[in-house]
């Protein structure tokens, strides 16, 4: 098995770390957490808009890049090393593939193109006691306990 990162993928590190060290930095956290959104929403739409952030893992019928998982730790990783405060982990990692999971297609059409471009965020609100069953993505949903 070959772990070596792919050009493509140190492409998406290197992209993300200059952006991060253009517009974010120790200073612009405190300004960005004290915004109503929590993070700053200009940079998030540097992100999504310049880099396709949150379309990373996203099918391209979607308006994703159609990347894998692997792309999108990358970006994961990238935005924590930088501490950057983003919707990047809950809307990303966490509620998008849980929409593309377990959603109707009128779900998945509505939604997610406007995840994959940054104009909707999202974050993880699951009825006591099913963690488990939405991060393993199982479950059919038929007894409407989603």
């Amino acid at each position: 098995m070959d772990t070596a990162l792919t050009t493509e993928q140190h492409e998406i590190r290197r992209a993300l770390r200059d952006l991060l060290a253009r517009y974010g930095g120790p200073g612009a956290i405190p300004t960005a957490v004290d915004t109503a959104e929590g993070y700053d929403p200009a940079l998030w739409r540097r992100l999504a808009g310049d880099l396709g952030l949150p379309g990373l893992a996203l099918a391209e019928e979607y308006g994703g890049a159609g990347c894998t998982a692997t792309e999108l730790a990358l970006a994961c990783e990238e935005t924590g090393r930088a501490l950057l405060p983003s919707p990047l982990l809950a809307t990303a990692a966490l509620a998008a593939p849980l929409i593309a999971a377990l959603g109707t297609p009128d779900q998945r059409a509505a939604l997610m193109p406007r995840i994959a471009d940054g104009t909707l965020t999202a974050a993880l609100a699951l009825p006591g006691g099913s963690l488990a069953t939405a991060l393993g993505l199982t479950g059919d949903n038929r007894d409407g306990t989603w």
